[in-house]
């Protein structure tokens, strides 16, 4: 009776002690995309562009998503973005175009009373590629540029990048975000070089 007694004790004592004693938490990083943009300016237009936030697609929120094999959807754990993809990509966006001085200004939509000019797009890939032989940051985003009286288009384009990730795929974090950075900044130059010779 004793000893069925002792291992009840031992057993309530067990179990009783991952609650008093709460197991180590595995703390999540952050990382920033921070795209160093190099841009040719153009010559100024009497026309003013207003953009709005870029859309994006459902997966890509702060997790840093990747694409497996088989069509796999995942996330890398303890792994996030500093802020939403949709928020760094509409900045880049928005810093490669007033960097063409293309326009006579250029501000975010619903700060503007009236532009000619009307920038909408999707964010349709941000993430890490391990479907090929070497993992891959890919960006892709869909860009519209229409009048704002009429809805007439100026330009459109898909536009795509893909870098290598260093450390293949056993890199960390770390690494994947300075692969998304370049592609994010190509993508942004893409853009201006495209909008700055929309007529």
């Amino acid at each position: 009776m004793n000893l069925n007694r002792t291992l009840l004790f031992l057993a309530l004592t067990a179990s009783l002690s991952g609650c008093l004693f709460p197991l180590s938490v595995t703390p999540t990083r952050h990382y920033i995309i921070d795209p160093k943009l190099h841009i040719e300016p153009a010559e100024t237009l009497d026309l003013t562009l207003g953009f709005r936030p870029l859309a994006v697609a459902q997966p890509y929120d702060r997790r840093m998503a990747f694409v497996a094999p088989n069509h796999l959807l995942g996330y890398r754990p303890h792994e996030e973005w500093a802020e939403k993809p949709e928020d760094t990509a509409t900045r880049a966006i928005a810093d490669a175009l007033i960097a063409t001085k293309r326009f006579k200004d250029l501000g975010d939509a619903s700060h503007m009373a009236r532009p000619d000019l009307m920038l909408t797009g999707e964010i349709r890939k941000f993430h890490e590629d391990r479907t090929g032989a070497r993992p891959m940051a890919v960006v892709e985003m869909r860009l519209e540029l229409r009048e704002a009286r009429g809805n007439a288009e100026r330009w459109a384009d898909t536009l795509h990048a893909e870098i290598p990730i260093e450390g293949g795929l056993k890199a960390k974090g770390n690494a994947v975000a300075a692969a998304m950075t370049q592609a994010l900044a190509e993508v942004a130059e893409k853009a201006a070089a495209g909008i700055s010779r929309a007529k």
